[in-house]
């Protein structure tokens, strides 16, 4: 064999070497990046594993951030405030309600109680005992002294007093049947001389006492209608044959007085 052929052996060895480790060296290298890229392709699904939530649905939920879980706690809060506040409105409003209910009832029973004691009946309660305010009434009544009965008023006395004109002119009557109230030791002339005067009429008369004689009244003097005429008087009837100033009244008297014009013939008057 010659020098050169063997030169040229050599040489293709050579070549032939160099190719395989150049060729293992490449696929060495692309093993370790495959698995390099496995590793980390790992740890990439471990922790998206961690940040994903799956449902019951089998469907992967987006993690929550940290602030929409601040939003979600804030808004769970207020939620329940919200509620809370409802409820306490509905029990101010059934208070409300029950406080209306006892007031109206409060006004039925009093409207009940004055509504008996205006009757003159006793109220009572569910258990069929009596108000308070009745028995404080007659705790009070019982307690209050009685009234002392009213001192007995004392009776007017009275009597009538009528007044004639004279025969002739119609024996009208210018006093009819006047209630005239008397005192004790009123005389006829003292009745006359009061009733005359509260209905503005005049009188004439003269003397005290026994000796009083009347003249004229409403102005009709004696002898104005002839010698025998003047003035006479008569008591329940009867012509007494003494003056008028000491002829005493007594309750229920009737006293007339009349114009004569004939010495007391035409008033059917005794003579003597």
């Amino acid at each position: 064999m010659s020098k050169k052929r063997i030169i040229t052996i050599v040489t293709s060895l050579l070549i032939i070497c160099g190719i395989g480790y150049g060729t293992y060296a490449s696929v060495s290298q692309g093993s370790e990046t495959s698995q390099v890229a496995k590793t980390s392709s790992s740890h990439a699904t471990k922790g998206n594993a961690k940040s994903e939530v799956v449902g019951l649905d089998g469907k992967v939920k987006p993690k929550k951030s940290k602030k929409h879980s601040a939003e979600t706690k804030v808004e769970s809060k207020e939620a329940q405030n919200s509620s809370k506040a409802a409820s306490t409105k509905k029990v101010e409003a059934k208070k409300a309600e029950s406080q209306k209910v006892e007031a109206t009832k409060a006004e039925a029973q009093k409207a009940q109680v004055e509504s008996q004691a205006a009757s003159g009946s006793a109220p009572a309660d569910s258990q069929g005992q009596k108000s308070q305010a009745t028995q404080a009434g007659q705790t009070a009544n019982v307690n209050k002294p009685a009234d002392p009965a009213p001192a007995p008023q004392p009776v007017a006395k009275t009597v009538t007093l009528s007044v004639y004109g004279p025969i002739s002119e119609g024996n009208h009557k210018w006093r009819n049947d006047d209630s005239v109230e008397i005192k004790d030791g009123d005389m006829v002339i003292d009745v006359l001389k009061r009733d005359l005067a509260s209905k503005g009429m005049a009188l004439s008369y003269k003397g005290t006492g026994a000796t009083v004689y009347v003249r004229g009244i409403n102005g009709i003097f004696e002898f104005d209608r002839g010698g025998q005429s003047g003035w006479l008087y008569r008591v329940n009837g009867v012509f007494p044959d003494h003056s008028c100033g000491n002829y005493p009244v007594k309750n229920g008297d009737v006293i007339d007085w009349m114009y004569t014009e004939d010495l007391g013939h035409d008033r059917n008057a005794p003579q003597g």
